[in-house]
């Protein structure tokens, strides 16, 4: 159980406070989108694996 709740976290993505820093920084906006993006379409994915 442990196991599978640090596995769940670790796939989690970074938050909004990552973009928010970024858009005001005017850095590395897209990365940070494209990387929420990709969580939320891997977490179902990992979350099956790790309940498998």
């Amino acid at each position: 159980m442990a196991a599978g709740v640090i596995v769940l976290l670790a796939a989690m993505p970074t938050g909004a406070n990552a973009y928010i820093f970024a858009v005001q920084c005017q850095r590395l906006v897209n990365p940070v989108a494209l990387g929420t993006l990709l969580a939320a379409v891997t977490l179902p994915v990992v979350v099956w694996v790790v309940t498998g």
